[in-house]
């Protein structure tokens, strides 16, 4: 019977108090000493029942200076209570509240900078070709340009730059947001390869960098032909942008029981050791990176990867790097 609460203790105290002082005020227990004991006992027990009210109250303030703490954004102290209670369960479910509100409120900050930083990042990478654009505009205006189609022709290659930057950014957008539904059929693994490297054959060309696609004519890989083809393209512009000319990259492809990977290699001598663990994140770009390289093009394949439950590496190999798409038979 002692696990009953202060609270209770303090209830029966007060009821068994009023009792005895209203037996004794009414003649109903006999005696003068009696009654003088019973009246004793019930002083007593009041203030057994005005102690407990008092704490009781001492902890509701408490409780107050806490949610004022909160409140204030401050740091609070840890009210959890094990002791049985109405006013303990509050103490309990009142620091839960709060803990999920700090939890959130960190995740928005956090998110609130990530916005920041992102809508920074995203205004430098236009500012680029939008100031070479203008500049090209002016020129012609003033008769000063290279000639009217080196300014078209100029002109046109920002324009282009700024298409295919809003184009990855759009498509980031649609994977963070969690829109995008992948679609994972039987697919002809060089087809893939080969619709990608179409996409990158103006780079290679002028880069003077060859490429070699080794796959098997008739080897299928289950995944999303149109999305899985963007992240092999992304992988092979990386490729050939870190390699010099004469150099050849080499795309794979293997099967296993478990999974498919598709692994991209270059000769570009290799990704710096301290540079590995940033290689994925957005808008980070190398040392070596190349003048106007948006720093998306990676994280984009990566998330492309992650969301059709397969992952996507990189590792230093002798004279190079390699880049490994890997997608499982069955989404973990």
């Amino acid at each position: 019977m002692w696990m009953y609460s202060r609270e209770t203790w303090t209830m029966a105290a007060g009821m068994l108090a009023l009792t005895l002082a209203a037996a004794a005020a009414g003649g109903l227990l006999c005696g003068s000493g009696t009654a003088l004991l019973c009246a004793g006992l019930g002083l007593a027990l009041t203030g057994i029942a005005v102690g407990g009210a008092l704490a009781r109250l001492r902890e509701v303030a408490r409780l107050g200076d806490y949610l004022a703490a909160v409140y204030a954004g401050g740091q609070t102290a840890d009210i959890r209570d094990q002791r049985p209670g109405e006013l303990s369960r509050l103490k309990d479910d009142l620091y839960k509240v709060t803990t999920i509100l700090r939890r959130q409120a960190a995740q928005l900050e956090q998110d609130k900078r990530f916005l920041s930083d992102t809508l920074g990042n995203i205004a430098h990478q236009l500012k680029t070709p939008l100031c070479a654009i203008l500049l090209q505009a002016e020129l012609w205006e003033s008769g000063a340009g290279s000639g009217r189609d080196e300014c078209a022709r100029q002109v046109q290659q920002q324009a282009l730059r700024m298409q295919w930057l809003v184009q990855q950014l759009l498509r980031l957008s649609r994977l963070d947001a969690g829109v995008v539904e992948f679609v994972r059929q039987a697919q002809s693994a060089r087809q893939l390869i080969e619709r990608a490297a179409e996409g990158v054959e103006p780079l290679f060309r002028r880069r003077q960098v060859r490429l070699e696609i080794r796959c098997r004519e008739d080897a299928v890989c289950s995944c999303d032909g149109e999305w899985t083809a963007q992240a092999l393209l992304n992988l092979l512009q990386n490729a050939a942008e870190h390699s010099p000319a004469g150099a050849a990259v080499r795309v794979s492809f293997s099967a296993s029981p478990l999974d498919v990977c598709f692994a991209v290699e270059d000769e570009g001598g290799g990704i710096p050791e301290s540079e590995l663990p940033h290689l994925f994140e957005r808008f980070w770009r190398g040392k070596h990176a190349r003048p106007g390289s948006a720093g998306i093009g990676l994280s984009l394949a990566k998330a492309i990867a992650e969301g059709q439950g397969g992952s996507l590496t990189a590792e230093n190999i002798p004279g190079g790097a390699r880049l490994t798409l890997r997608l499982f038979h069955c989404p973990v």
